[in-house]
Formats: C-alpha cells, structure tokens, sequence
C-alpha cells in the first residue's frame, strides 16, 4: 500500500516515515500542501497523512482538493496539534477518513492506515465494477470454460505456470476461446490477486478515445472533457490490466503503450506531468501479428514486449472431447434438472463451432428456451447446426460412410455442400449481429470473399423469385 505524508513539520517529515516504514508501509512525504498535490497528480496513492495547520495551503483545502478530483480512490487520514471537535467535524464532513491529534502513537497510525487502505482498494474495486457492469449488454453473460482435452490441458498448463511471474503475457486464440478467463486465472494465481482486475476491448472502443480510456484525461483535454479523468492504468494500479484484442489498436497507440512498458511512465491526455503506474500487462488478440508486423499494422517492438510468455488457446474443433463437457455444464446453468440425449450430444461433437465455446453456449441457451421436454434431443438442435454437424460425419471426420444411401433411401435428399456453405455462413452472419467483417473473421475467409458469397446468394434469391 502507498502512503503520502504532507507536513510543514521538517522533524515530523523525518521521523514519522522511517517509523511508519518499520511497519511494513511505503511512505512518500511533501512539505506542502502544494507539494502533496503536485504529488499526487505524479503518483497515486492509497492514503494520503496530512497536518491540519500548515503554512500556505492548510490541509483542510487539501483534503478537499483530493477528494474534488479523486473522491473514491483516496482516504484521507488528518493530523493535528491543535485539534478541536470543531475541526474533526469539518474534516469528515469534508471527507475524511479518520482525524488524529498528536502526538499520534505509531502502531496506530499504522493500523489507521492499514483499514483507510483496505477501504481504498475496496472503493477503487467497486468503481471498476461499475463501470463494467455498465459497459455490458444486459442480456450478456459471462462464460466459463472447461475442459479435459490434452490441447486445452496444455494451455491451462501455462495458464498456471505464468500466473505467478510478473512476466507481460500475451493470450492468442480465435474469438470466444476463453481468452479473458485465461487472463482473469492468471490474476487469480498471482501475487496481485488481491489488487484490482481491469479488462478492456480495445475494438470496442472508438480509437480516439482509446487513449483516454487508458491514460485518463484532464480537465478541457478535449470538448467534453469536463473534469479530470483517471484512466485504467491508475485504477489498475497495484493489480492487472488486461487489453483484450490489441490487435485493433491503431500505430500511433502502440507506440504510448510501448513506452508505458519500458519506462512505467504516462501522461494524462492534455496533461504536462508524467504518472507512475505499477500494472501487469496481459495482452490477447485473434490476430496473427506476425503477419501485422509483415503488413505494417502492428510494431515488432511491441510485440516482443508483450511476447513474454505466449499462451495459444485451441479452438474449439480441436477440443472435440469437449464439447459434450461444456454443453451439459452450460445446460445445468441456463436450465438446471434438464439434460441432453446422448445422439443430441454426438451432434454437438461433431459440429466445427466457428463462434467457438461462446456460439455452444448461446446454441444451448437457445434449445433450452424452445424445448418442450427436460430431455434436449436432436431435433432441438438448430438446423444450420445439424446441417453443419452431417456435413462433417458422424465421427466429426467426414468419411465416405457418413454420406451413403440410407438418406436416400429415406425421401429426403441430402442438402449439397453449396447449400451447406451458404447455411453456415447465414448462421454465423446472424451469430456476429450482421457484422459482416467479424463474420469473415469466424468463417476463415476474407471480407472480400463473404461480400462475393452474399452478392450470389443474393443474385440466386432473385433468379428462383423470376422464374
């Protein structure tokens, strides 16, 4: 925890900290109001010590101060030879977080310090969570992820193996592999455990407002930038700070980042003073950004700064023992005392899953609402999804035996591989919400591609409805 001391008292300045230190704290000190702030506006801090009586800036229009810009990150705790009941009003009135008079005994202002810094930490918690349940769709769930393949054991391996390091981790995978649960484990297994877990999309964020997001603002940096702003590198600070597909992001960001790395140093947009941060950095992206670094998209220096520990999450068609795992975990959550019939199953397991453990999460929330029985059979699996599903074979290998007469014999033709194709790229379009860049993403092709596959599929529609 960190401890900024503010006092006149040259004495006080030199003593208190060498005895607070002996209690295991990290104490800066200034001698001024003016000093403190300037302090803080540098390097945060958990707790803030201050004298009441000070010449200049009296600690009372300090303590103000700090919590006009920094109401829910910061305690207070005031000190006084003068105290009055007067001033210990005005003082929590105004904020603070406990009021003593000296001379103040060590071991309690220690102990003071301590609980203001557990409140600190819980409020600064309570702000990120906040502001992450507001950034959320109501309708989104979180996703959990299991698994017993020896593809998805290997990755959870290093999960574990990398959790405890202070090592820059940087989390591949295809788009709902899992890859902010790998990171939140990381954090969970981590010295930083108990510090904060901030997590931020970077595609998700317009790229002019990316930096404020992460560096903060200050007041009048731009149009609507009415007061000071701390980024997620100060409300990070002391924990893990996990930018989720960094792949987006534009040059000009990369290279602020790349300093924040090397040096532990930014700045707040519009701002002139130079802040500390102490974050670990967890990247992750569904790019390859060797082939962004080929095509100038992404810098070499950065990736290797971020490449310290590599952790590549599989797909979820490499995981097909997996499936049916995941698929009764996630029933028990959406419906529990329902389950899958064992053909309902084989289906599932031998479907590609393009959206990954997100889209087998989704397809069974969305059996469970049709289902009429407690028991989901095959004929609740989504069409495209057992279209899908015969397309690859009853073992998921798609051999010649999977695709002899029996069909036929029974009526009904099978559907063609062109109709098949065009099935799951619809299923896939309607999975991504129409985002038809995302689609290209999921389905392996390029935009150009799946804008050509629409264009026929289009112009097919208006030959039959001509005829």
């Amino acid at each position: 925890m960190s401890v900024l001391l503010i006092d006149d008292d040259p004495g006080i300045r030199k003593l208190l900290p060498r005895e607070l230190q002996r209690q295991g704290l990290d104490v800066e000190v200034a001698a001024s109001g003016e000093e403190g702030l300037a302090t803080l506006d540098r390097q945060a801090a958990d707790v803030v010590v201050c004298d009441v009586r000070m010449s200049g800036m009296d600690g009372l229009e300090v303590l103000r101060r700090i919590k006009e810009r920094d109401p829910d990150t910061t305690e207070v705790i005031m000190l006084t030879g003068h105290g009055t009941i007067d001033q210990a009003i005005e003082a929590v009135r105004a904020g603070a977080y406990h009021y003593l008079t000296k001379p103040v005994k060590v071991a309690e202002l220690a102990a003071v310090i301590r609980n203001a810094a557990e409140r600190a930490v819980m409020r600064r918690e309570n702000v990120l969570l906040r502001r992450e349940v507001a950034a959320r769709r109501p309708s989104s769930k979180e996703v959990t992820v299991l698994g017993e393949s020896p593809a998805w054991r290997q990755a959870w391996k290093l999960v574990h193996k990398a959790g405890p390091t202070e090592s820059t981790v940087l989390i591949l995978g295809r788009s709902g592999t899992g890859k902010e649960m790998a990171a939140r484990q990381i954090h969970a297994v981590s010295p930083r455990a108990r510090r904060p877990f901030v997590a931020v999309n970077c595609a998700s964020v317009a790229a002019s407002l990316l930096e404020s997001e992460l560096f903060g603002h200050e007041a009048g940096a731009f149009t609507s930038a009415q007061k000071r702003r701390r980024g997620l590198f100060e409300l990070a600070h002391g924990g893990t700070l996990f930018l989720d597909e960094i792949g987006e992001t534009s040059l000009e960001f990369q290279a602020k980042l790349l300093r924040v790395i090397e040096t532990g140093e930014y700045r707040r947009v519009g701002g002139d003073v130079s802040l500390v941060t102490d974050v670990r950095l967890i990247a992750a992206t569904n790019r390859n950004l060797k082939q962004e670094i080929e095509v100038g998209r992404f810098r070499e220096d950065l990736y290797y700064r971020l490449n310290v520990v590599t952790i590549e999450l599989p797909v979820l068609r490499e995981r097909p023992g997996d499936v049916a795992l995941l698929a009764r975990h996630f029933l028990e959550e959406v419906a529990p005392g329902r389950s899958l019939a064992d053909d309902a199953l084989e289906v599932l397991a031998r479907y590609p899953w393009p959206g990954n453990v997100r889209e087998l999460r989704n397809t069974i929330e969305r059996m469970s609402i049709l289902a009429e029985h407690d028991v989901l059979a095959v004929d609740e699996i989504p069409g495209d999804i057992r279209a899908g599903a015969d397309l690859n074979g009853p073992d998921g290998g798609g051999d010649d035996e999977a695709t002899t007469a029996p069909d036929a014999a029974a009526g009904d033709a099978p559907p063609t591989l062109a109709e098949v194709e065009r099935r799951h790229i619809e299923h896939v379009l309607g999975y991504t919400g129409g985002n038809k860049a995302r689609a290209a993403r999921l389905l392996g092709i390029t935009a150009a591609t799946l804008y050509n596959k629409l264009k026929l599929y289009k112009a097919q529609d208006e030959q039959r409805s001509t005829a």
